[in-house]
């Protein structure tokens, strides 16, 4: 049991700290939804078949990142934020300028995708951003993968409008 847990911390951790960090945009909090989840995994392991267990850590670190969100007050509400990390096989910017469009456009990314709501939002995260299959996503969400198919399509063009109106906006 120890050497399966390990594998799946090892296997897995990376993943669920980047979807805790994304959801939550706090290291702090990220780190303690992970550890939560993985103790949770450890107390259940026995139960969870083997085969589901990426599914069911994700749905697990989706919730209590959720749930802390629920219990966030602010005086503009919740406000989710995507982090925006660069991929390391993009090239750099050639200068300043194009340093500053490209942080603006990472920017009104983030901003658009933390105003979509769930399950849009969550689909969007774990489709484009880490690349979860159609049957991990439908598993983690608790929708049919014909679900997952046309809810992350509506939420790819919602996403789509509301990058064009901050775009129509920022012209006119």
């Amino acid at each position: 049991m120890r050497r399966r847990f390990e594998q799946l911390v090892d296997a897995h951790g990376p993943r669920l700290r980047h979807l805790a960090l994304a959801l939550l945009r706090r290291s702090d909090e990220a780190d303690d939804v992970v550890q939560d989840t993985l103790i949770k995994l450890w107390d259940r392991l026995e139960s969870i078949e083997t085969g589901s267990e990426l599914p069911w850590l994700l749905t697990c670190t989706r919730n209590a990142c959720l749930d802390r969100l629920r219990g966030r007050t602010r005086t503009r509400g919740v406000l989710l934020k995507l982090i925006g990390e660069r991929d390391a096989a993009d090239e750099a910017p050639a200068g300043p300028a194009d340093l500053a469009e490209s942080d603006r456009r990472r920017r009104t990314l983030r901003e658009a995708v933390a105003r979509m709501p769930e399950p849009g939002r969550s689909l969007l995260i774990l489709r484009d951003l880490q690349d979860i299959d159609v049957a991990t996503t439908a598993r983690t969400l608790a929708l049919s993968e014909n679900q997952v198919k046309v809810y992350t399509f509506r939420a790819r063009r919602a996403l789509r409008r509301l990058l064009e109106e901050e775009l129509h906006e920022q012209v006119a």
